[in-house]
């Protein structure tokens, strides 16, 4: 008990910073009501201790705050990943429609006469009325849907992080704080929660297995709640800033017609209208040339900030154009464009002066010294410090 109310006070906490942060948005809101819930089982000790209708409310509640967690978890994970300030609204009826089914459920546990609510949940009666034998069936029933909705709902958000993952990719220099491997794991250890907590509830009271209590339960419910606080805290959009691609067939969707003899910054002008367009080989070539251009004479990449609208923005080409240059006639995504200019640069400067890891990670544009370190090894095959080391040992001595 004493672990369960840490974990309450923890989504209470939460809840405070949630409510006072000035820079409150939609997603919150969501996450707001995933602490909701998930302190409201974890608080199920101390209810059950209350009795009467406290334990009736808090039992009656179960099926609908099941099966209603993981979709907002996914609908969080939507907002997220969304493009825009704006983004559209999910179509969310199917969503509703289990945790409509599992309500009428708690409606009719809550309806229960006291007599038949204790013989299902509490006595072991030799015989059960017809209202406990519908609700006894209608709670298997539920138990084999959530368990087949949160397979569901895991592959999904799997599958999401990974597309997520690949845009990150196309359009962020540094992935610090922007990555959603914590979502797929949050997700997973909720769901092993779920099921273990099933365990508890059917293992009798002289059960000896090991790692079989409502402690190790509490622990998990524990862990959960501070890593989701800990993880959405300040969290926001990181594509607000970027509208999504008109659909194709759209007015926007088709190239306009250049004229060989007309200006290139018309054609650039043309290219930023329509964005969703493809571009013929020249146009790649020409644009390809003048990001080449920026890099070697501006040395873009040294801005920590830098991301691909702004890089197509100062370029005068839309982020579609900017993003088919990389990938068809670069072969490589603004990411790893970025960061391999970066680590040249670094390489160089590693070799040539006095400065340290930490001092050259943010000359090359780094905010951290842990996503330089990461990006080295990733690109050299050894850590800074190793390859200063290396590279000022082989010099040759005038």
């Amino acid at each position: 008990m004493f672990i369960d109310g840490i974990s309450v006070g923890i989504g209470v906490l939460f809840l405070s910073l949630l409510y006072l942060n000035p820079a409150y948005h939609k997603p919150n809101k969501l996450v707001a009501g995933v602490i909701v819930i998930m302190s409201w089982l974890v608080s199920g000790t101390l209810m059950l201790e209350q009795g009467g209708l406290f334990t009736r409310l808090y039992i009656a509640s179960i099926p609908v705050v099941f099966f209603l967690l993981l979709p907002m978890i996914y609908w969080y994970q939507q907002r997220l990943t969304a493009y825009g300030a704006q983004p559209q609204p999910e179509k969310r009826t199917l969503h509703w429609i289990p945790v409509g089914l599992a309500g009428l459920l708690s409606l009719s546990i809550g309806l229960m006469p006291s007599e038949d609510f204790n013989n299902m949940f509490f006595n072991d009666p030799e015989q059960l009325s017809v209202w406990v034998g519908i609700n006894a069936a209608g709670f298997a029933f539920l138990l084999v849907g959530w368990t087949i909705l949160s397979v569901l709902y895991l592959g999904r958000i799997v599958i999401n992080t990974r597309v997520y993952h690949q845009r990150l990719n196309t359009e962020f220099a540094d992935h610090e704080g922007k990555r959603l491997d914590w979502l797929v794991a949050f997700t997973a250890l909720l769901v092993v929660t779920w099921l273990y907590a099933l365990i508890v509830l059917g293992a009798t009271s002289d059960t000896s297995m090991p790692f079989i209590s409502e402690t190790v339960l509490s622990i998990m419910v524990l862990l959960l709640i501070w890593m989701f606080c800990l993880q959405t805290l300040n969290r926001k959009p990181v594509f607000a800033h970027i509208e999504p691609d008109p659909e194709p067939g759209s007015e926007a969707g088709s190239a306009p017609e250049l004229d060989p003899g007309s200006d290139p910054e018309s054609a650039d002008a043309s290219e930023q209208k329509y964005a969703n367009s493809s571009i013929d080989d020249e146009r790649l070539k020409r644009i390809a040339d003048k990001v080449e251009r920026k890099m070697v004479e501006e040395k873009s990449y040294l801005n920590p900030d830098i991301d691909a609208s702004t890089l197509a923005s100062e370029l005068g080409i839309s982020g579609h154009y900017l993003s088919q240059v990389l990938s068809r006639e670069m072969q490589t995504t603004f990411y790893s464009y970025i960061n391999d200019a970066r680590i040249e640069a670094a390489k160089e400067a590693l070799k040539a002066s006095e400065q340290t890891v930490l001092e050259v990670a943010l000359s090359v544009g780094y905010n951290t010294r842990s996503s330089f370190y990461n990006a080295f090894k990733k690109r050299t095959g050894m850590t800074p410090s190793k390859y200063k080391t290396s590279a000022t040992s082989t010099e040759p001595i005038h």
